[in-house]
């Protein structure tokens, strides 16, 4: 009588397991790496020179006009100079979030177990800490020449949070569209002329009674008029409507935030 030999079974093979990455260390991890990447590129250093450029380059010319009609050219201008750099903000986003989209950083990081949503998020704190940056440079060269806060500390703050949030918005939609376009230097030169418009276009500079009347409603009503005008008034404590600025600000939030979505979920589809 034969006994068959008892038959081996292979061991079962598993699938290794996927774990996700929790989201606020997945965030902290690549936004320090971000905010570390624009130090050593020196994009935190041209933030902070920016607008001290922009600021002499239109205060230079233009402050005696201003001043033999009464009026405190620094107290006008910087304003306006925080949301230009807010506006360069904005086209680095830009042409950073191309060069990552270029390199395949892009790519890597939807194949990782992370939230799609932390990558734009990681630069986006980039974004945040550039215009701090830029900020503290533009009022500290705008004191320099005049320009001085004579508001209460909560519309200091909410000074300060418009800028921040203005370049935000802005770089949410550029961010989204350097992803897509990914040709860094092509998305920055495009971008230059409508940042251009819209500055030149605005009481930022000049009042709107400075130009053509056929064109003053355009001028009165664009988003960069609408958030200049509001921080002079919480610079000085003054009241004004605060209805169209923070339309502007949701509008572009918003706006900014279905675009980072669209993205995203192309990327992860691909």
């Amino acid at each position: 009588m034969s006994v068959a030999a008892p038959i081996e079974r292979a061991p079962a093979i598993t699938a290794a397991v996927r774990t996700s990455v929790r989201f606020g260390p997945a965030l902290q991890v690549l936004s320090v790496r971000s905010i570390g990447s624009a130090w050593r590129d020196g994009d935190l250093v041209s933030g902070a020179l920016t607008p001290v450029i922009f600021f002499v380059c239109f205060y230079v010319p233009l402050h005696g006009q201003f001043e033999r009609s009464g009026i405190d050219y620094a107290q006008y201008l910087t304003p306006v100079i925080l949301l230009q750099t807010g506006l360069f903000t904005a086209i680095m986003a830009a042409q950073n979030a191309g060069i990552d989209a270029a390199a395949g950083v892009r790519d890597r990081l939807t194949s990782l177990p992370i939230s799609r949503s932390v990558p734009t998020l990681a630069r986006m704190s980039v974004v945040i800490v550039m215009s701090l940056v830029s900020t503290t440079g533009g009022l500290i060269i705008g004191a320099v020449f005049g320009f001085r806060f004579t508001a209460t500390i909560f519309e200091i703050a909410a000074f300060v949070v418009l800028v921040v949030v203005f370049a935000l918005a802005l770089s949410l939609l550029t961010d989204a569209l350097g992803s897509v376009l990914t040709n860094a230097e092509s998305v920055g030169q495009a971008l230059m002329i409508p940042q251009l418009i819209l500055v030149m276009l605005s009481t930022g500079i000049v009042p709107a009674a400075a130009f053509p009347e056929w064109v003053q409603p355009v001028v009165r009503n664009s988003p960069v008029s609408q958030f200049a005008d509001a921080l002079r008034a919480l610079s000085t404590g003054s009241d004004f409507d605060a209805f169209a600025p923070i339309a502007w600000a949701i509008g572009l939030l918003l706006a900014g935030a279905v675009a980072a979505l669209v993205v995203g979920h192309r990327a992860a589809s691909r």
